[in-house]
């Protein structure tokens, strides 16, 4: 999952073979990126059983079985070793998609049309009773918005400071490798998801740092 694509981040960069490794894993990437984009921009996103279909989708295949996601572990490892561009050419269009999109759009394709833990978000608040989901009062609220952007400055000294620190363990998307995951992200997993369960959409709007860092760009 997350950790292996940091590995493979930094073996990109002693490598020494400058010929890409396009694999299955890779052409999948490209059309869940055209996907997303279908989702996005046509009339698609407005069927209701073709997007319960992708949300299922994307929970399953790109949470469970792939784990290809856009995350802080990813992203700062490439920031310290290089792009892995020569052996995971697949999740660096999904990640230059998840940037450039939102600059010459302003849609935000990643978050809404790709994360299976947004998708995830959308189904329980799709699935769940109304009357479990409530609005965080305005006065609370405030000292939950900002942390995403506490998390992403806490990623930013990790990588400029090189502290030993799994940033990995911020986010939950590695707990859905539940089989390898640390405790820590598999109760980030579970708890995020409770907590958007009654809270619409609620690790996304309080606790995501991608997300946020994805929000500045867009």
């Amino acid at each position: 999952a997350l950790a292996l694509q940091e590995e493979e981040a930094s073996g990109a960069a002693n490598g020494r073979s400058l010929s890409i490794d396009f694999k299955a894993r890779d052409i999948f990437l490209v059309a869940l990126i055209i996907l997303a984009c279908l989702m996005a921009f046509t009339r698609l996103r407005s069927l209701k059983k073709v997007r319960i279909a992708y949300q299922w989708f994307l929970v399953i295949y790109v949470g469970f079985i792939s784990g290809d996601m856009v995350a802080q572990a990813v992203l700062l490892g490439w920031s310290q070793a290089g792009v892995a561009w020569l052996i995971s050419p697949g999740l660096v269009l999904l990640v230059a998609a998840s940037l450039l999109i939102p600059v010459t759009t302003g849609r935000q394709v990643y978050c809404h049309q790709t994360c299976p833990h947004g998708a995830a978000q959308q189904l329980l608040k799709r699935y769940l009773p109304k009357r479990w989901q409530f609005s965080i009062p305005a006065k609370k609220e405030r000292w939950l918005k900002p942390i995403p952007v506490l998390l992403l400055a806490w990623v930013f000294l990790v990588g400029m400071l090189a502290l030993d620190f799994d940033v990995a363990s911020l986010e939950p998307f590695d707990g859905y490798a539940w089989e390898a995951a640390g405790w820590v992200t598999i109760t980030l997993l579970v708890g995020s998801l409770i907590f958007s369960a009654f809270v619409p959409m609620g690790y996304c709007q309080y606790g995501c740092p991608t997300g946020k860092q994805l929000e500045f760009v867009r």
